[in-house]
């Protein structure tokens, strides 16, 4: 398909190829970001709102879907709202035009590949009235931030339905759109629960604010350049991400932090009760819900950790303290989706309560648990369980 015709199917708009104008269903927009607000941006005003293909073609913009980010601000096309373009920062652009022009490109070559995934792929380059490179347009992703998922309170405002057996079922299909992602050699790199979108209507989990992400092309990686240090792993600490090659095995750590904010409703595994920050704690291993349950914050964690099965808690144990310095020790996203799947089956057969914050009684422990636990780790389990 020509890049004309490319226009005119996301934009709706007559190009020499497309002679009718494609009309797509509509969908409001439900989601706020909450990003810092840069102090050197672009913000498109009425009397400049045209944004272009590289041919020319124009679009106007509507209204910003959210305050500026740290790169950029995203607006909806006014006429067609679930596409929207993201137009980077006067600054960036004068920093960085051509580096992110040319891997935007490179995934906009590759956005064939990503149509069985609810992903944000960049799908055509954008240019402002001088003809220069500004952004890129992509569909709109539809629902809330995970983080609002795996929050203690937001959750019951964005997720009014929410049970355990559901937070499985977002977190299995967050999974398994990152196994895709793998199979074509991308790695996020950067895992902000912000920009993983969980549409309270289904299960469906959308991956937005893709243009960071590692892709490799051939031999070539075009680099996450973002990150946090406390979804890291001790071995990119202390470089610059834009020198990072993200793998598999160091996906799998953030990932096993995500897999348990979400179960945790949001709290750190390294958050430690009388213990040091949350990065140094996961530099040292120190993850407090280990044999012996010390330094684990008030409030519902401890119920909700020793209402776990020994297998879930196993491997959380296993990759946040072993896996720190030995990668090969850390759990793989293909057993995280197996075992999380059989946790929601026994889940479903009634083996586990439902409940956000489980019932404070004793759940049914199977004959192959108890086979599998050995008797010190029993003895620290079941102490917890109190009426």
């Amino acid at each position: 398909m020509g890049y004309h015709s490319i226009f005119g199917k996301i934009f709706g708009i007559n190009t020499k190829n497309d002679k009718k104008s494609i009309k797509t269903k509509t969908t409001p927009a439900t989601t706020k970001k909450t990003n810092k607000i840069s102090t050197n941006f672009n913000i498109v005003n009425e009397e400049n709102d045209l944004v272009f293909d590289q041919f020319g073609n124009p679009k106007k913009l509507g209204k910003p879907i959210a305050k500026p980010g740290g790169e950029g601000c995203v607006y909806f096309l006014r006429d067609k709202p679930e596409i929207l373009v993201k137009i980077y920062h006067t600054r960036k652009l004068d920093e960085h035009r051509n580096e992110y022009k040319n891997k935007i490109e490179a995934m906009i070559k590759l956005k064939d590949e990503f149509n069985d995934i609810n992903v944000c792929w960049p799908l055509l380059s954008i240019y402002d009235k001088s003809r220069k490179w500004i952004g890129y347009a992509m569909k709109q992703g539809i629902g809330a931030p995970m983080r609002y998922l795996a929050h203690a309170v937001a959750y019951k405002k964005f997720f009014p339905h929410l049970d355990r057996a559901v937070l499985l079922e977002y977190i299995i299909s967050f999974l398994k759109n990152i196994q895709i992602l793998h199979s074509k050699k991308v790695c996020i790199g950067d895992y902000n629960m912000l920009n993983f979108l969980c549409d309270s209507k289904d299960i469906n989990v959308t991956m937005i604010d893709c243009d960071s992400y590692q892709i490799k092309i051939g031999k070539k990686y075009f680099p996450c350049p973002v990150g946090s240090p406390d979804l890291t792993p001790v071995e990119h600490h202390n470089i610059d991400f834009k020198n990072v090659i993200h793998t598999e095995t160091s996906e799998a750590f953030s990932l096993a932090i995500i897999i348990f904010e979400c179960l945790m409703l949001g709290r750190h595994p390294y958050d430690v009760v009388g213990g040091d920050d949350p990065v140094t704690n996961l530099k040292n291993g120190n993850f407090p819900y280990k044999r012996g349950n010390k330094g684990i914050p008030e409030g519902p964690w401890r119920n909700i950790w020793t209402h776990m099965p020994i297998k879930i808690k196993k491997l959380f144990i296993q990759t946040f303290t072993e896996g720190v310095n030995h990668p090969e020790k850390r759990v793989s996203l293909e057993q995280w989706i197996e075992e999380l799947s059989i946790y929601l089956e026994d889940m479903r057969d009634g083996n586990y309560d439902k409940n956000i914050n489980p019932l404070k009684k004793l759940i049914k422990i199977t004959k192959k648990e108890k086979e599998d636990s050995d008797e010190n780790e029993n003895e620290s389990i079941y102490e917890n369980f109190i009426d």
